[in-house]
């Protein structure tokens, strides 16, 4: 690794997370190196680290070094590759800091510059991307009445042909889309998905059976770990990152969430039956919200209802909770927008130029 892009790794234990997230996204390194005054590594810190930070509520202003993970894998400048190899896959990593012995960081090993360009498989080329289409779109009507909310277009090329772009990029390659209303309009522009990068497989859903429920028509399909992403979702959530972190926390169920903020517009009273025991002049309250995006295990199936049964995403997760299995959150931090209503859809297309137009 050059010097420059080394230095664009590393931070002072002083620098904002916010800092450490541009370090983290830069070029896809995905990891910044917190060191002292004089280069000594002190912590590293990855999507991940950030992500857990902010379920505990971390302010992105807050220094880096405050979460930086500390001990982590290292190894000495000079450590030929074949060990450097074995360390990654022992430990489950994909980048170890190279030190002097002095403890300064002098170069980084990337697992995928150890296996080569020609032997480093797509991470996430067999997990499915289940892509939520079938949906009626009403409030959105008069412009779903013959058109699926997906299929709208945003910037120049229908919403869902940014949301396969989005899942095409991050390694992704199998998706399966559930469809009702006017499918034939979702399949006669993305066909078999070969124009799109990606291999495309419907499910034809008779009636409406929830964004669970469908699920039920994957049959075998879905036979290893899977994200579920409502199909009217304009985002540009880093799905290999949720599925690292799923991989990571070992979780039956990730789900996405998302930061929502209420401010109330009057005092709130806290009462003691009678009395009056605290005040609150226009408090802001924030929280997590639902944002529509999951990863799965295939253990999770067998909670499903048979068919017809609806069943929703929601429903899912309140089943494995009733069951005490792990379900986690993953804070999206990047841009997102659930277009739900007129004025999203307008919003949507001011935001598309801003944040999606790199994607062709």
């Amino acid at each position: 690794m050059d010097a420059a892009r080394l230095d664009e790794l590393l931070l002072t234990p002083t620098a904002s997370i916010r800092t450490a997230i541009e370090r983290i996204d830069a070029g896809a390194i995905e990891i910044a190196l917190v060191v002292d005054d004089r280069g000594r590594l002190l912590g590293t810190l990855t999507d991940g680290d950030v992500r857990r930070a902010l379920l505990r509520g971390v302010s992105l202003d807050d220094p880096a070094g405050s979460i930086a993970h500390r001990g982590p894998v290292t190894a000495p400048l000079g450590m030929a590759e074949s060990r450097l190899l074995a360390m990654m896959t022992e430990h489950g990593i994909d980048q170890v800091p190279l030190l002097g012995e002095d403890g300064r960081v002098h170069d980084v090993a990337f697992l995928r510059d150890l296996l080569g360009a020609s032997e480093t498989p797509l991470h996430h080329a067999e997990n499915p991307v289940v892509l939520m289409a079938g949906g009626l779109g009403t409030r959105l009507r008069p412009l779903t009445e013959s058109t699926p909310k997906p299929m709208l277009p945003v910037g120049d090329k229908p919403l869902m042909e940014t949301v396969l772009g989005q899942i095409r990029d991050a390694g992704f390659s199998r998706v399966l889309i559930s469809v009702n209303f006017h499918a034939e309009v979702i399949e006669g522009h993305f066909g078999d998905g070969s124009d799109f990068g990606v291999d495309i497989t419907y499910l034809h859903e008779d009636e409406p059976l929830g964004t669970a429920g469908a699920l039920r028509l994957a049959g075998g399909a879905l036979d290893r770990p899977f994200v579920v992403m409502n199909a009217d979702l304009l985002t540009n959530v880093k799905l290999a990152a949720l599925m690292r972190f799923h991989r990571e926390e070992h979780n039956l169920i990730t789900v996405g969430v998302r930061r929502y903020a209420l401010e109330v517009p009057y005092g709130v009273i806290e009462l003691n039956e009678t009395q009056l025991v605290a005040m609150r002049e226009k408090p802001r309250l924030s929280f997590f919200v639902n944002a529509g995006i999951y990863a799965v295990e295939p253990a999770a199936m067998p909670l499903l209802p048979q068919l017809p049964s609806s069943f929703n995403m929601p429903d899912l997760v309140e089943a494995a909770l009733a069951r005490r299995l792990r379900v986690g959150g993953f804070p999206v931090r990047e841009y997102w927008l659930d277009i739900g209503q007129l004025a999203d859809y307008d919003r949507a297309h001011s935001d598309h130029a801003t944040h999606f137009s790199v994607h062709g």
